[in-house]
């Protein structure tokens, strides 16, 4: 009989973990295998660095860096590991997520593996989101999910080949207030879409998830507002709905390479 593992727990040392949106981001490292056992939710895992032989089902695959896995709730598999150390991304799907899987056609029941390196590149940046918490909102995690699930687990389907309108009234509705970016579940619902279609969609014809979108709204009216001296820095970033000035300045120097206050003074010299 194999071990039943909850929401959250995974063998080895968290590193960093957040429940956002009905899922559940835990960043592990391992240095050693693990025995035979199952997890409560489906979940897929990301491999950033290491590689181990995982049984599961009775077969047996090797999973290295750069490789994303699907394991369906309550799979039966166990690990051995063939390096010092094995570091993973494990991103746990709560009932809500099921729910539009399956609205969604895609098999729970299945495993599945991937390693198109444009949808590990999704799953980075989702770990990066993680890093970046709170602030970067349930958003940005809920739209890159969708995103890496329909391209793992998820079905081919009929592509549009022009914008559809919808498509801009979601922006319309991110633009309106960019410090409070709904949900994706609200932005699917206010359009009358699926929540994965709009995410799939929305990346097709605009090149980037809609959370990199609402972010980069705010970056933009964060840059605006650093033109007028007299604004503290600390006011810019609530205003922009950034958790913290922490969180603001090192969202800002991700994204353009200079701190706000150094962007501050780039822009006082440029006037001179």
């Amino acid at each position: 009989m194999s071990l039943r593992l909850g929401p959250g727990l995974f063998h080895g040392r968290t590193i960093r973990k957040a429940a956002i949106a009905d899922l559940i981001l835990t960043h592990v490292r391992y240095t050693d295998g693990a025995r035979r056992h199952q997890h409560e939710r489906a979940y897929f895992c990301l491999i950033r660095d290491g590689v181990y032989d995982e049984t599961y089902a009775r077969r047996a695959r090797t999973c290295r860096s750069g490789m994303l896995v699907y394991h369906p709730p309550g799979e039966s598999h166990a690990q051995t590991v063939r390096t010092p150390t094995v570091a993973a991304l494990n991103v746990e799907l709560g009932s809500e997520w099921l729910r539009r899987m399956r609205e969604y056609g895609m098999p729970l029941d299945q495993p599945a593996e991937s390693q198109d390196q444009a949808t590990v590149g999704l799953a980075e940046r989702l770990l990066e989101s993680l890093r970046g918490l709170p602030g970067d909102g349930p958003l940005a995690i809920e739209s890159l999910t969708a995103e890496i699930l329909s391209a793992v687990v998820g079905r081919a389907r009929p592509r549009d080949r022009r914008m559809p309108k919808w498509l801009r009234d979601v922006q319309d509705l991110v633009d309106a207030d960019v410090t409070r970016t709904p949900s994706l579940g609200a932005l699917a619902a206010a359009v009358g879409v699926h929540p994965v279609y709009l995410a799939e969609t929305f990346r097709r014809f605009r090149g980037c998830s809609v959370g990199e979108y609402a972010r980069r709204r705010r970056l933009e009216l964060a840059r605006h507002q650093l033109s007028e001296r007299h604004r503290p820095l600390s006011q810019i970033a609530a205003e922009a709905g950034f958790a913290d000035q922490s969180h603001f300045t090192r969202t800002f120097k991700r994204f353009t390479g200079l701190t706000p206050r150094q962007y501050r003074t780039f822009l006082a010299f440029k006037i001179r």
